[in-house]
């Protein structure tokens, strides 16, 4: 699996196993003082060495850690159509991200911290109302975020579910720009994050002559 796991003896090795197999399957961040393999440093780089055996890694989120995917292996996926959501879902989706977190933080209405947990709910009526959807359209395509833990329902409505824990930093960065490209695509952020990208895309061509 690894030259350092396999060097650990049995005991340790099943430490570590466990707590693979609790990063991977939790809803929540695991606390680090529930599994030595995450708690000591020595053994958190064997944790982060079976994981990425499977293409992942280890994401520290909320006090605690989970797992997901790498942000080369996301982009692969992606490009083969695996785990991408259907048009509708994406867009209630996307909807979902723009009012309860992109929206109230450019105006000032969220503190900084964790993104996904300092959100504003959004309620069935609000994505009528900023959306051209159907509200059976919508219904349908929340019915299965829900069941995929993308958004989960709170008091007042919808906020983003537990899976955005398990995005990278490189991966958050990310859907922020995409949420800036679609709210404002002429504002000057959106602006500045095309020419960003565009000069990483030149420079990504040099390199590549």
């Amino acid at each position: 699996m690894s030259a350092l796991f396999d060097s650990l003896p049995a005991a340790r090795r099943l430490e570590v196993m466990s707590a693979v197999a609790a990063v991977e399957a939790a809803l929540h961040p695991v606390p680090a003082r529930e599994f030595r393999a995450l708690a000591e440093p020595t053994l958190r780089p064997v944790v982060e060495q079976v994981l990425a055996r499977s293409g992942r890694v280890l994401i520290e989120a909320g006090g605690g850690y989970l797992s997901g995917y790498a942000d080369d292996v996301s982009a692969e996926l992606v490009g083969l159509g695996i785990g991408v959501l259907p048009a509708t879902q994406r867009a209630v989706l996307a909807m979902v991200l723009l009012l309860s977190v992109a929206v109230p933080r450019a105006e000032g209405r969220l503190a900084l911290g964790d993104l996904w947990t300092r959100s504003r709910p959004v309620s069935p009526d609000m994505l009528g109302r900023e959306s051209e959807l159907a509200p059976g359209t919508i219904d349908s395509a929340m019915t299965a975020l829900r069941v995929a833990d993308l958004v989960k329902d709170v008091a007042g409505g919808v906020v983003p579910g537990p899976q955005f824990r398990r995005l990278t930093d490189a991966a958050v960065s990310h859907l922020f720009e995409e949420l800036i490209l679609l709210a404002e695509p002429e504002g000057d952020l959106a602006l500045s994050i095309k020419r960003l990208r565009a000069m990483r895309a030149a420079g990504n061509r040099e390199e590549q002559r």
